[in-house]
Order: C-alpha cells, then structure tokens, then sequence
C-alpha cells in the first residue's frame, strides 16, 4: 500500500513538473496606453482559451511576459493584476501557475500591496523583474565585442559640464524640465539638453497631470513655448526622433541606437549627467488625469526602472544625478554599485515628490557653479569609482 502511495505521489509531481506552458508578450498588444491597455488575458490568449475547451481542468503554466517599462495599466480603471485574477477564475487556472515577468524592480513590492488591499484571494500569482539595462552591456551578451563606449576618458578639460535628455516627455519629466526653467538652471550653452516639445505639449489639455496643476502650466509661458523644442544631438518632430532613437543595429542583435550607439561624443565632453530616469512612480509624480486614480495607484504601487539611461552612463564612465523613484541609488548599492556622496548631496534618494525634485535642483545649482577646472580635478578624483561601477556593468570584476 505504501509503495503504492508513493508511486502516486511520483506520478503526480511528475505530472506537475511537465505542465503545458502557455507564453503570452504583452508587445503583442495592439491597446498599449497605460491608463487603457487592453485586457490581454483575453486577446492574446486564443489558443489557450481553445485548449481549455477540450480540457477544462488540465493543470497549466501561464507567462504573461513584458519586460519594456511600464507596470502602471489600467484595464477597466483597475490594475491589471485584478485582470490577471479573473482570468484565472474565468479559465480554472491556479494563481501559482501563472507568472507574470515585467521590468520593474519593484514589482512583488506592488502586487503584495495590491493584494493585501484588494484582492480576496488567498493564493498569488508569481512576479519576476528583469530590468533590461542591468544586464544590456555584459560582457557575456554576445555582442559585447561590437559594443563602443568609454574604455579610457580622454584627458583634455571638457567644453560643457553636463549632459540631460529628454526626448520622450513623460509627466515626470515636463514636471523637472519645467522646475529647471523655473530655477534658470537650462543653459544650453554650459551643457548639451534636450527638451523635446511636440503638439501637445504647446497646446496642453486642461487635464493634463502636471499642467491641471497651476503651479506648473503658469511655467509654461509663452516666452517658453516658443523656445521649444531645445534640441541637441535629436532634431526634428517626434515621428523622426523615434526612429532615430529606435534605429536598428543588425550587428548588434537588432538592439536600438538609443542603447547600444555609439555616445562618446556626449559622455567625453561633459563631466556628469543629469538622468531621467523612465518612471510612472508616484514617488515623483501624479500620472492621471483624474485624482480619484492616482489616489488608489498610490495606495499600493511602487515602480523603479533601471534601463539604458542610467547604465549607459556608467557604461561610458560618467557619474550622474538620478531623478527617479525614491531608492534607486539604495537599490544600485545593493547591486553593487557606488554612488557620489562624497561629492554632491545625494539626500534626494530619500523624499519625494517636489522635495526630491528642488533637492535635485540645488545640486544641478552647484555643480553649475563650479568652473570647468574644477569639475575636471573632481571627475579625475572619482575616476576609481566610474571604473569600479564600470566593471561591475560589464561584469568583469575579479
């Protein structure tokens, strides 16, 4: 009896371990807006839905997979975690047999909170993060070798003492573009900054998160607009900038210029970097338009991206200020990394909202200050710590 027993139990982990697995790439998606994405737990999902027809209690493996930026979708004004309940409900499929793969550092922080606050099942699915820019510059990725970047920094003192880009104008970033106008810290002529306008920026919606907000749209002036757009390295309309952004490298596993390009131009004549980081993290910002949602994505969601515009900095040899969700520079500790607290305030990790924003402004301010010859001593001074950052990227410490 008891061999018997444990021949079932063999046979039924067996069958378990060999569950038939159902992958789904949320890039698939054809509704991609954040406040109304798609349910694709229903459109994407066909072959399942007709699987489970012929076998309706069939254990499975669900991988609902988008490792882009973004976790902050709403489907039907709801979180897309409730969709992902339902499904399973709908379908007879255990939340531990799905999994859901995103970007965010912080995702199983905002699924538990999620599901503490709304959710009343017991059971959960599974959450991985895989943030793309901490493993895009390896030396083990394949095309490492074809990569070009900053193996040693030139020695010649520098024409401008920073660099910040903004090509995509996310709420977050108007908001900072908009207090560096504010503070008078855009100078385009001590430093290489983008700020990209498109239509509606210069004929913004009454609805808009940051514009609603008096404070913000008095900023945006006429005399503004009509400085806008402040490009550098990107010209022309949104259209001709994302394909630029977006340009294919074939050699380079079809990776996009904005990654795997070749930034020395930028990185070699400039001492530190000012990174926007891609966020819709409510430690920076409100993203909706109506409060009533940004109050309950506030209630539990957290969300922190480390992609190509924080390591390819580092790739390059380049120390940065990093305007993004509080923690970040914790988090990048924890991997490893060193910061440069010992050469600028990096208290703005630690609050949020307009605080972090100014504390981040009065260390743009004195940077600013400084004369060329002395950011040069400070950058050559930091040097064993761009290198040691640069090694632990690429992977290649000992």
């Amino acid at each position: 009896m008891a061999i018997s027993q444990d021949l079932e139990q063999q046979v039924w982990k067996t069958l378990l371990s060999t569950k038939k697995t159902f992958e789904y790439n949320l890039l698939d998606c054809q509704e991609r807006t954040w406040h109304s994405w798609e349910n694709f737990t229903e459109t994407l999902t066909t072959n399942f839905q007709n699987y489970r027809k012929v076998n309706p209690s069939t254990p499975v493996k669900i991988i609902f997979n988008y490792t882009c930026e973004g976790t902050m979708w709403l489907i039907d004004n709801d979180i897309f975690y409730k969709a992902i309940h339902n499904f399973a409900k709908k379908y007879n499929v255990q939340l531990s047999d799905i999994t859901y793969k995103g970007s965010n550092e912080k995702l199983q922080d905002s699924y538990d909170n999620w599901h503490s606050l709304y959710s009343d099942d017991l059971d959960k699915i599974n959450v991985e993060s895989e943030c793309f820019g901490l493993y895009l510059y390896r030396k083990n990725s394949g095309y490492y070798n074809k990569l070009i970047y900053t193996k040693e920094a030139p020695e010649q003192l520098r024409s401008k003492k920073y660099n910040c880009l903004n090509a995509n104008i996310m709420p977050h970033r108007l908001k900072f573009m908009l207090a560096m106008h504010e503070q008078n810290l855009i100078n385009t002529q001590e430093s290489y900054t983008s700020f990209h306008a498109y239509p509606e920026l210069l004929n913004p919606s009454p609805e808009d998160p940051i514009l609603k907000h008096d404070k913000w749209s008095a900023l945006l002036t006429p005399e503004l607009k009509a400085q806008l757009p402040i490009q550098f390295d990107l010209s022309g309309d949104w259209e001709q900038i994302y394909d630029k952004i977006f340009e294919s490298y074939p050699a380079v596993n079809g990776l996009d210029w904005n990654k795997v390009g070749d930034f020395r131009y930028l990185y070699e004549d400039c001492y530190f970097t000012i990174t926007t980081e891609s966020s819709e993290s409510h430690d920076l910002c409100d993203y909706h338009s109506d409060d009533k949602i940004n109050q309950y994505l506030r209630s539990f969601h957290k969300e922190m991206f480390i992609t190509e515009k924080i390591t390819r900095p580092i790739l390059n040899l380049h120390p940065q200020i990093i305007y993004c969700a509080t923690g970040t520079l914790e988090h990048l500790k924890s991997l490893g990394y060193k910061t440069f607290s010992n050469y600028w305030d990096e208290d703005y990790d630690n609050v949020n909202g307009d605080e972090k924003l100014y504390k981040i402004m009065d260390v743009i301010r004195e940077l600013s200050n400084k004369p060329l010859e002395e950011l040069h001593e400070m950058y050559w001074d930091m040097m064993p710590i761009l290198k040691h950052n640069q090694a632990v990227l690429l992977d290649i410490t000992t």
